[in-house]
């Protein structure tokens, strides 16, 4: 992909390191330091995202939703995917957050087939602190599976949802569900296979591209709100599982 940089766990979180320290010097004399516009995962790097994920499992044993988008989102990248920077407005964080597309596409010759999608951005994956996901559902009556939605946050109807993640110490998680916003995800036909990816019978894998846009806004009690919102369409690096019935 063009303009795209593979940093390994060490070197991406020296570059966001070395950019806030040149932040709060401040001073004429200093160079900024480029962030990169986008990377691919490297080894190391799914592998971190592997452990903090599983952490995070174990310090919050009771909590399906985190659970949830452990097991069908991050366990899911692979090495070589891209993620890409997107100009996400949010107060989750100030940190430069990077984007993967997740498509989940199920075709039936009879009764329903059906599409998911999950947006999943995070700060450095050497040492998650921050992540927004923002996933969609569609379903249809036909044999292809639907590729795209739009829809409501918190209408009651679930086609559309987002939540806000800040990861603390031995995975303590402050949690925001988004209780309104919309969010819209529409997929480009699938090219080459996922880098990667082992497939089997039921499931294989290729890269596509999402175009999307959302906002979400949050609360959490205590911890107060976070709002994200990414307001124009945007295209964003996708896997796309392909599962045959």
């Amino acid at each position: 992909m063009k303009n795209s940089v593979t940093y390994s766990p060490r070197s991406f979180g020296f570059v966001l390191l070395a950019a806030s320290t040149i932040a709060a010097c401040g001073g004429s004399d200093t160079e900024p330091t480029e962030v990169p516009s986008a990377f691919v995962l490297t080894t190391g790097q799914v592998k971190s995202l592997d452990s903090t994920a599983q952490v995070i499992v174990q310090a919050n044993p009771g909590n399906g939703t985190l659970k949830s988008l452990v097991d069908s989102t991050l366990l899911v990248l692979t090495a070589g995917v891209t993620a890409k920077k997107l100009s996400v407005s949010t107060d989750l964080t100030a940190a430069p957050l990077y984007f993967v597309g997740i498509h989940r596409a199920l075709a039936r010759a009879t009764g329903s087939s059906f599409s998911t999608w999950t947006l999943v951005g995070f700060d450095d994956p050497a040492h998650l602190t921050s992540l927004i996901e923002v996933s969609g559902f569609a379903e249809s009556t036909t044999g292809t599976a639907p590729s795209s939605v739009s829809g409501t946050i918190g209408d009651g109807k679930g086609i559309v949802n987002s939540l806000m993640l800040q990861v603390g110490t031995n995975g303590a998680v402050t949690q925001w569900n988004a209780g309104s916003g919309s969010a819209s995800f529409t997929s480009d036909a699938p090219g080459a296979a996922c880098p990667g990816f082992v497939a089997t019978a039921k499931v294989t894998c290729a890269l596509e591209t999402m175009h999307v846009h959302f906002t979400a806004n949050a609360s959490s009690g205590a911890s107060g709100s976070r709002q994200a919102s990414l307001p124009t369409d945007v295209d964003v690096p996708t896997m796309r599982l392909i599962y045959t019935p």
